[in-house]
């Protein structure tokens, strides 16, 4: 059950990148079946993933910018980056659930002494890896810390934070009530943000089954 959830889903998101593209191309080739169209969409699994998720999403691999003069701050920077540094290395062969839940604990540990921006960074990643080994929950928890922590601030990691526990919700736990919810507040309180379109569209989209947005490509594609 829950494949075929994340199935339609993953749909949902591949149709609208499909839309997107088709739009952006002056011609269309007329012989497009709905074999075609069921090979596109597998084999654009990889585009909603990219697009949405790791290019917009995935914490940046740099060392972080330092901040302050104490040795033991520099220091607990230093070290935040280095853990960082080896969970990356973990990406293709799968993270260490004890070496996130190690690193999330330093990321709270350093925001509760220090509260600035770089925390902002660290706690992001953690709530991200979190999701990574699949522990939702304290994903959703540690998004909501950035959001609220740092909103007020400007931080540009707040208002991703929200977009990824709508995102969370929509497309991994089915929850289409606090999707909805959540997406309403982003666009609501980011406008002009650069995930403002995919929130739109996603919110559009929510309640419109496969079989419908095949049909709307089917239609887009003939126009």
């Amino acid at each position: 059950m829950l494949k075929k959830i994340i199935a339609i889903k993953s749909i949902l998101g591949i149709i609208i990148v499909i839309l997107f593209l088709a739009s952006c191309t002056s011609e269309i080739s007329e012989s497009n079946t709905t074999s075609d169209i069921n090979i596109a969409i597998k084999n654009s699994s990889k585009i909603i993933n990219d697009s949405l998720i790791i290019n917009k999403i995935t914490p940046n691999k740099k060392p972080s910018v330092r901040i302050g003069t104490a040795p033991i701050r520099l220091a607990t920077q230093e070290k935040l980056d280095l853990m960082h540094e080896k969970l990356m290395n973990q990406m293709e062969t799968g993270f260490i659930k004890k070496n996130v839940v190690a690193y999330a604990k330093e990321a709270e540990l350093y925001m509760s002494i220090y509260g600035d921006s770089l925390a902002a960074e660290h706690l992001f990643n953690a709530a991200d890896l979190y999701r990574g080994i699949g522990d939702f929950t304290k994903a959703l928890d540690t998004w909501y810390i950035v959001y609220k922590s740092y909103d007020r601030d400007g931080h540009p990691k707040a208002p991703h934070a929200m977009f990824q526990c709508g995102f969370t919700y929509d497309s991994i736990l089915n929850n289409k009530y606090l999707a909805k919810t959540l997406y309403k507040m982003f666009l609501k309180r980011y406008p002009d943000h650069a995930l403002a379109k995919d929130a739109t569209l996603l919110l559009a989209n929510m309640d419109k089954s496969p079989e419908d947005l095949i049909k709307e490509f089917q239609k887009k594609n003939k126009q």
